[in-house]
């Protein structure tokens, strides 16, 4: 199930996200005309954030000890399947850039 979150929903979902899916392995990936750029695979993810002082809001996600921060944000999708095999979410910024998020199977 994919959930475009509406802009006031924003704080809510990334909490719920957060706490259901502490300590996962993940995976970080930015994708931008046609291309993609895998940043990471494997840390934990600690947890999203997001900073709502502007008219554009900014998210952090907090994964091992990095923190990958995306300006400017105007629209996010939460990723949930039943099994949790599918499990992410996609940060969209005013740029056009997405960043992707998504979990590793626990093997």
């Amino acid at each position: 199930m994919t959930k475009a979150a509406q802009k006031h929903e924003w704080a809510d979902f990334l909490k719920f996200f957060s706490e259901k899916s502490e300590g996962r392995p993940t995976r970080l990936g930015v994708f931008e005309n046609g291309n993609d750029y895998w940043i990471e695979s494997g840390l934990p993810f600690v947890g999203a954030d997001i900073d709502t002082k502007d008219e554009r809001p900014a998210v952090q996600l907090m994964l091992g000890d990095m923190t990958r921060s995306i300006e400017e944000v105007t629209a996010i999708e939460f990723k949930f399947s039943e099994s949790g095999e599918e499990d992410g979410l996609d940060v969209t910024s005013a740029n056009g850039r997405t960043t992707i998020l998504r979990f590793e199977a626990i093997r």
